[in-house]
């Protein structure tokens, strides 16, 4: 389900991508109110500077350690009737080198001789590829005839391919015998279908998914948990009850077990963002606003509210923070609302 009305999501896709982004979209014209100082001169404002910042964290959320895009490798099966005896139990967590199962039956002997056999035959169609594609740019063959040989030799270069692919995963013991061996960690998956051997979770494609809301998914660039900053390497294009997933790649030797969950925080490399004290900040209107105090007056700046951490907002602003007003914030919002009335 898409949770978002159909323009709003299309801008959304739009920028889904974006890994430095400016956030600021004023919510509407404003015009700056000035409060004379004179007029606050007996108020208690405890000022406080505004702290300039390039990243920006959101509240935290939960992410789970899980299988990423084109994590799982599946071991096809060319053996027919083999017996297969595992040395690995589903779920088993194996290093590149480690035998998985060991497979017997005449289909070994078979694999291995089709296998001798298709390299021969590879090899030859090569070199008459070479010779029949000088022959044909210099026309000496006809076209029917070029196109023919190229059918027939795409399809014995596939066969060769995946023979090719399994031979680097099995490896003949004698002539009816053959161990599968992991090519790289991850988690080995027990196939219940005759015709696959298993499957790999991959370990360098295992990734840390979290969801967050959709108005932060276009700017989250990072996420953080247990010491570790991860880069988001991908979102999901569609939300689902106003949630969009994001995926960062796992750090490399962890102990983290597949389905294990966390804390995490979202962040984001944000142009003209601030943390400033929970406190000093107002509305005006339908603008939300901190007042920055100047040498003569205070100003009421229009800002954006990004996330809460702590007693701080992070917020970005077109013009500059400085000197903020902490205090009997709502004593300056009445006298810049009788400015602005007047």
């Amino acid at each position: 389900m898409i949770c978002a009305k159909p323009t709003r999501m299309k801008h959304l896709l739009n920028v889904l991508l974006i890994a430095v982004v400016t956030v600021y979209l004023p919510p509407e014209a404003f015009s700056a109110q000035s409060i004379a100082r004179e007029q606050v001169k007996n108020y208690e404002l405890r000022p406080q500077a505004a702290i300039k910042v390039e990243q920006v964290n959101f509240a935290a959320v939960i992410g789970r350690y899980q299988s990423g895009p084109g994590s799982l490798l599946t071991v096809s099966n060319p053996f027919e009737n083999a017996a297969v005896n595992y040395q690995v139990a589903d779920g088993q967590r194996v290093s590149p080198g480690d035998v998985i199962a060991t497979i017997y039956g005449p289909s070994v002997e078979h694999f291995f001789h089709r296998l001798e056999t298709l390299q021969e035959q590879y090899e030859v169609a090569t070199r008459q590829y070479q010779t029949k594609k000088k022959l044909y740019q210099s026309n000496a063959i006809a076209a029917d005839a070029w196109q023919t040989f190229l059918t027939d030799y795409l399809k014995l270069s596939d066969a060769m391919h995946e023979v090719s692919v399994i031979q680097e995963r099995v490896r003949q013991t004698a002539e009816q015998s053959a161990e599968l061996i992991a090519t790289e960690s991850g988690t080995w998956r027990i196939s219940n279908q005759s015709a696959t051997l298993g499957a790999l979770l991959m370990s360098s494609r295992l990734a840390l998914v979290a969801e967050v809301p959709v108005s932060q998914a276009p700017y989250v660039t990072q996420i953080a948990t247990g010491g570790y900053e991860l880069d988001v390497i991908m979102r999901d294009q569609t939300a689902r009850n106003g949630f969009v997933k994001i995926w960062s790649m796992a750090p490399q030797n962890t102990n983290w077990v597949v389905g294990q969950t966390f804390n995490v925080v979202p962040s984001a490399i944000v142009n003209n963002a601030y943390k400033v004290p929970a406190s000093a900040i107002a509305t005006l209107g339908n603008n939300t606003v901190v007042f920055v105090i100047k040498s003569n007056d205070i100003v009421a700046v229009s800002v954006e509210l990004l996330s809460l951490s702590g007693d701080h907002y992070f917020v970005t602003s077109v013009e500059p923070l400085t000197t903020l007003a902490t205090h009997s914030v709502a004593a300056l919002k009445m006298l810049a609302d009788a400015e602005e009335g007047q």
